[in-house]
């Protein structure tokens, strides 16, 4: 059986949620939402944030070319330069294979929606989805915009 996630991260992959705030944000999911849990994860630097199942494809933001082979070699060497087991410490813009121009991983077009992210709030088997107040709440409550990200697993 597959399990469901939604996941709330900052917009800006490098910005860091105090602790008090991370506690507030995961309160009031906890109370608007029919949801099984609400977990905040906090790295030291971005992670990578996926979709799971649910990617079916990753494409130059520019000329919407497919960038699979390259992303794969893409990530692991992003990775590899961090030195942190799958954190990404940079996430320089790069120059794309497909049309010449330049743009972070973070920038690529992911289809479900990716991000890269210092912390997470993952809801659980959400019985309901997030409605645009939830999300302009949480968005208050944090002080930025946040990316939403649906996952199955």
């Amino acid at each position: 059986m597959s399990a469901y996630y939604i996941k709330i991260i900052p917009a800006d992959p490098y910005c860091h949620v105090d602790m008090q705030t991370a506690q507030n944000v995961q309160s009031y999911l906890e109370k608007c939402i029919v949801v099984m849990s609400v977990e905040i994860k906090m790295h030291v630097s971005p992670a990578f944030v996926d979709s799971g199942a649910y990617l079916e494809k990753i494409a130059c933001p520019f000329c919407g070319s497919e960038l699979w082979d390259w992303w794969g070699e893409e990530m692991d060497r992003a990775a590899a330069e961090s030195g942190e087991d799958g954190l990404f410490t940079r996430l320089d813009e790069t120059t794309l294979p497909c049309c010449g121009r330049k743009a972070s991983l973070n920038d690529l077009k992911y289809d479900f929606p990716c991000g890269f992210a210092c912390t997470e709030f993952i809801l659980l088997y959400p019985r309901e989805q997030l409605t645009q107040q939830h999300i302009e709440t949480v968005e208050r409550i944090m002080g930025m915009q946040v990316k939403v990200i649906h996952s199955r697993i």
